[in-house]
C-alpha cells in the first residue's frame, strides 16, 4: 500500500483538502507517520497545526512535548503543547486521558476545521472488541468512523485502514523516529491488554483478522446509517421540537423503531446514552406509568422528563433564573441557560404590547408565582397562572423559564404565550413595545 496515494485518496474523497488541518501528535510511530504524510501531501503547510497534549503521567512526558516541538519544527509546521491535569478518575485512566485530551484539542477547532488522528486498523479492532465486552448494540459495534462530527468541525482517521505493520514499515523506511511510551505494555489497561494478549493472538492464527474485524465494524456502520435514515424520518413525524417530541404519535410504531427513533432523539441532542437496563426503564416510564406520575429520568448532563402525551429533554440545572432589568435603550437580552434572546422594536417582531409610561420599570421576570393573576388577550375572565399554564400545556419544569415582561411588577406578557388584555395594541396610534424571543428549541 502506497500510504501517500492513500492519504491524497482519503483528503479528496472526503473534501478536506480545503480545511483547517489540525493533527493530534503524540510522538508515537503512528501520529509520527501521519505527520510526516501531511507535510509531504500537496496540502499548504500553513493549513496545518499540530497539537500535542502533555497528560503528565509519565516521568517522560516532557521529553516527549520536546520531541514532538523538535520535529514539527523540523518540518517548518505550527506546534502548540496543552498541558493537562487528571484528575477524574471515576472513567478510570485511560477514560479520564482520553477526555482531557479531546477538551485540550477542542480549543483548536472551528467550523472548518478537521482534527486528524492517527487511529489505524489494529485500533479498530480493539474499540470492536471493547464494544463486545460491554454488550453494545450496532452504534457501539459500528466502532470508530473514517469521519465523524464534532461540536466545532469534524474528526477525520485517515489511516484507519491501515494496519499496523504497514505504518511500521513505513516509518522504517523513510527513517523516521518516534518516542515509546512505556505505559503502552501495561496490561492493566484494557486496550493494552486486547493488544499484546488477545489480537497479537488472534492474527498470528488467522493473519487477517484485525481486517476482518475492521470490516465487520464497517458493515455496523452501514447499518447504523439505515437504522439513522429511518429514524430521521420516524422523528419528523413525532417531534414537537428539537427537545420536545409526542409520544401518541411515537406509540403508532413498532418497539424496535419506537427505541430506534428514541435513541437518535437522544444522540441529536447530545444526551449521554443510557446502558440497556437504563434504556428499558425510560421506555417503560414514557409509555407505562400513570398519566399524572412525574417521570424524571437522569441521564448524564440532562433528564428525561413526560408531561401529557409528551417526552422532553431538559437540563439537570436546576438553578433559578433572576430578574432581568431592561435598560433605558431596550437593550437585546441574551437569556441564560440557553433560552435565547429578547430583542425590542425591530419592525417585523411578532410581540407588539402597549408601551411603558415614563418612569416606569421594565423587568423580565421568571418562576412568578402560581397564584399572580393573569387575562391573555384571547380569554373573558382573569385566572391564576397556574392554571393558564395547564390550558396552554406548559410543563411544570417550563414555567419558570417563561420569560415574563412587566411594568412595575405587573405582568404585562408571558413572552411565547399571551399578552395580557389591558396592554394589547388594537389602534397602531397607540404607543407600542415591539418585542421578539428567539427561543432556542
Amino acid at each position: 500500500m502506497n500510504l501517500a496515494n492513500h492519504l491524497a485518496h482519503f483528503l479528496t474523497h472526503h473534501q478536506l483538502n480545503n480545511a483547517t488541518i489540525v493533527l493530534g501528535l503524540s510522538g508515537g510511530v503512528d501520529s509520527v507517520v501521519l505527520l510526516d504524510l501531511l507535510a509531504k501531501s500537496t496540502l499548504g503547510l500553513d493549513q496545518i497545526k499540530v497539537i500535542h497534549v502533555n497528560h503528565g503521567l509519565s516521568d517522560e512526558a516532557l521529553k516527549w512535548q520536546h520531541f514532538c516541538e523538535e520535529l514539527c519544527h523540523s518540518y517548518r509546521i505550527e506546534f502548540y503543547c496543552e498541558k493537562v491535569d487528571i484528575t477524574d478518575l471515576s472513567l478510570g485512566i485511560e477514560g479520564a486521558a482520553r477526555q482531557a485530551r479531546y477538551a485540550a484539542l477542542s480549543k483548536y477547532m472551528s467550523d472548518d476545521s478537521v482534527l486528524l488522528t492517527a487511529q489505524h486498523e489494529n485500533d479498530q479492532a480493539e474499540t470492536l472488541l471493547l464494544a463486545l465486552k460491554r454488550g453494545s448494540g450496532v452504534l457501539g459495534l459500528a466502532a470508530m468512523q473514517p469521519v465523524s462530527q464534532l461540536p466545532l468541525g469534524r474528526q477525520a482517521r485517515p489511516l484507519l485502514g491501515v494496519s499496523q505493520l504497514i505504518i511500521n514499515q513505513y516509518a522504517t523506511l523513510h527513517g523516521l523516529e518516534w518516542v515509546e511510551d512505556d505505559s503502552n505494555v501495561d496490561i492493566r489497561f484494557d486496550r493494552n491488554f486486547l493488544r499484546h494478549n488477545i489480537i497479537k493472538t488472534l492474527n498470528d492464527r488467522w493473519p487477517h483478522f484485525s481486517q476482518s474485524a475492521a470490516r465487520s465494524a464497517q458493515l455496523c456502520q452501514e447499518h447504523m446509517m439505515l437504522a439513522d435514515e429511518i429514524a430521521h424520518i420516524d422523528l419528523a413525524n413525532c417531534r414537537v421540537t428539537d427537545k420536545q417530541i409526542s409520544l401518541a404519535h411515537l406509540s403508532t410504531l413498532t418497539d424496535v423503531r419506537i427505541n430506534n427513533v428514541l435513541r437518535y432523539w437522544l444522540r441529536q441532542n447530545s444526551v449521554a446514552l443510557p446502558s440497556q437496563k437504563q434504556f428499558a426503564q425510560l421506555v417503560n416510564q414514557l409509555f407505562c406509568a400513570k398519566a399524572d406520575a412525574n417521570i424524571s429520568v437522569e441521564l448524564g448532563h440532562h433528564r428525561i422528563k413526560r408531561y401529557l402525551a409528551n417526552a422532553y429533554i431538559t437540563s439537570s440545572d436546576d438553578s433559578e433564573l433572576e430578574r432581568i432589568l431592561v435598560d433605558d435603550n431596550f437593550s437585546s437580552i441574551v437569556l441564560l441557560h440557553g433560552l435565547g434572546e429578547i430583542t425590542f422594536n425591530a419592525c417585523d417582531a411578532k410581540i407588539r404590547v402597549k408601551a411603558p409610561e415614563a418612569g416606569q420599570r421594565v423587568t423580565i421576570e421568571f418562576g412568578l408565582s402560581g397564584s399572580t393573576k393573569g387575562w391573555p388577550i384571547e380569554r373573558d375572565k382573569r385566572r391564576s397562572l397556574k392554571k393558564l399554564w395547564q390550558e396552554y400545556e406548559v410543563a411544570p419544569w417550563q414555567r419558570s423559564q417563561v420569560p415574563c415582561l412587566c411594568y412595575d411588577g405587573v405582568l404585562i406578557a408571558a413572552l411565547g404565550y399571551w399578552i395580557e388584555k389591558e396592554y394589547g395594541v388594537i389602534d397602531d396610534n397607540d404607543s407600542q413595545l415591539l418585542i421578539d424571543w428567539y427561543k432556542l428549541s
